[in-house]
């Protein structure tokens, strides 16, 4: 069964299209790049997928049932998501905030001994058991970012929809980042994550979506797209797709 089922989905901003007969699924254990220009739809996308907004046409279909079949905790027990922006000033502690992730698993207001153990694992995991006691508001952009990660694995979704999950991440975290997704969705977790670094899409993803004139334009297995350069020109024509020292495809700027 897929995890996901996009079947002619549109919507519109002020009378604006955004996205027009969007068509895709996706199966338990994907991990999708979304990919596209600036204003493409990928954030609008996602919010669709996570219940945030609804379609103006067509339908999402989830586990084989449709998406506003779904309470607002199976999805939340379903579904992980990660915002492009959150605020900065949350009055929370980094435990807290990672401990919020395991709420659609609560009983009532108590965690149990399983979600304290979710998170310190999550916690870990991302890197962020070190400050654990300290206010979220007090960390550097990159920090609080891996705090969110480690919130969203702590959740212990189905289907993981990411918002450039690796903004404010320094190059090894951009990589760590990637690994543990990829591991994730190895898990037969589906996960979609937008990002505009080719390069890490290539490296780690197992399948590439190109949204371009408010439709998908290009999407196939990494394999493939690792083999035909065309679908560069979407995002711009100095990109040229080669092959780095290791053999891994690579994608240099002109």
């Amino acid at each position: 069964m897929h995890m996901l089922e996009v079947q002619d989905v549109g919507w519109s901003a002020s009378g604006t299209p955004i996205l027009d007969r969007i068509r895709l699924t996706v199966k338990p254990g994907e991990f999708v790049a979304l990919m596209g220009r600036n204003g493409a739809g990928k954030s609008t996308l996602l919010d669709l997928i996570a219940g945030i907004r609804r379609p103006l046409a067509g339908s999402i279909i989830v586990q084989g049932r449709r998406l506003d079949a779904w309470s607002a905790a199976e999805r939340a027990r379903l579904i992980g998501h990660l915002p492009q922006a959150i605020r900065p000033e949350l009055p929370f502690t980094v435990e807290q905030l990672i401990l919020m992730g395991r709420y659609p698993w609560a009983d009532r207001w108590f965690e149990s001994r399983d979600d304290r153990a979710a998170v310190e694992h999550a916690m870990v995991r991302w890197d962020c058991l070190q400050f654990r006691h300290r206010p979220v508001a007090t960390l550097s952009g990159g920090e609080r970012q891996r705090v969110l990660l480690a919130a969203c694995q702590a959740q212990s979704p189905r289907l993981l929809l990411l918002d450039e999950p690796a903004t404010f991440l320094d190059i090894d975290q951009q990589l760590q980042c990637f690994s543990l997704l990829r591991e994730e969705s190895s898990k037969d977790t589906a996960c979609i994550a937008v990002t505009h670094d080719l390069n890490l899409a290539l490296t780690f993803c197992s399948r590439i979506i190109v949204l371009a004139d408010r439709t998908i334009a290009y999407d196939a297995p990494t394999p493939e797209a690792s083999g035909r350069p065309e679908w560069l020109g979407l995002f711009s024509a100095r990109l040229q797709l080669t092959t780095s020292p290791s053999g891994q495809p690579w994608v240099c700027y002109q």
